[in-house]
């Protein structure tokens, strides 16, 4: 494992100020200063950061099937956050979401300790797939699902990729996207001349919701998430 890696998995800082910190020769591998963020950690090294010797954390996973009216932020002074529906088996202290859904928007929502999972989704290049169920104010037609399908341009000018459309009836489709731009099931949708009146994220990665009912949280393993 790399020193970055084990750093960011002892809870130390984020990966950014661990490879910052590596470099001012604030880590040390079995009594030597190492500055070499990617050198690799084996059993049996003896880390240090800052002097301390950091113990690995135990890594948390959880599902929650969010309620519209709740921020995904860990705290806001005028709104309700998505922390607040965490159960109290939860250590809110320690997990955080991956990710956001609108303050409007339901469904599946991430939480996690893991910052090397979380940065690994975050990365555009890996393209993970999020899967949302729309209802929509107008009938859709079949050539707006080709546009969804072929990519459409968002009003900010951002060409988007093209999205996977299952047609469910003329005013409800699933639309399943790669991308996590601000907004962007509803703008795209918008590039077509209609409007999202209900949105419901059902799918993340292979995760989904069976099961879990809306404001539930539901405790899950490193293995289940599939990347």
């Amino acid at each position: 494992m790399r020193l970055e890696k084990y750093l960011v998995e002892c809870g130390v800082a984020s990966r950014r100020k661990i490879k910052k910190a590596v470099r001012e020769g604030r880590a040390t591998i079995n009594g030597i200063i190492e500055y070499n963020d990617g050198a690799d950690v084996y059993e049996g090294d003896i880390i240090t950061f800052d002097g301390v010797v950091p113990e690995k954390k135990v890594l948390k996973y959880y599902i929650m099937n969010k309620l519209k009216g709740y921020v995904t932020a860990m705290s806001d002074e005028n709104k309700k956050t998505v922390v607040e529906l965490l159960p109290d088996f939860v250590d809110k202290k320690c997990v955080f979401p991956v990710g956001r859904l609108d303050r409007d928007t339901e469904g599946l929502l991430l939480f996690t300790s893991d910052g090397d999972l979380s940065h690994t989704i975050a990365h555009p290049d890996n393209e993970l797939e999020k899967t949302y169920y729309v209802e929509l104010i107008r009938d859709i037609s079949e050539e707006d699902i080709k546009a969804l399908e072929t990519g459409v341009t968002l009003n900010t000018g951002y060409q988007a990729l093209p999205g996977k459309v299952e047609y469910i009836n003329a005013r409800a489709i699933n639309l399943t996207i790669t991308e996590g731009k601000y907004h962007q099931v509803k703008k795209m949708l918008r590039a077509v001349y209609n409007k999202v009146v209900y949105l419901k994220r059902i799918k993340f990665c292979n995760l989904t919701l069976d099961g879990i009912e809306p404001g539930e949280v539901k405790e899950i393993k490193r293995e289940d998430i599939i990347i």
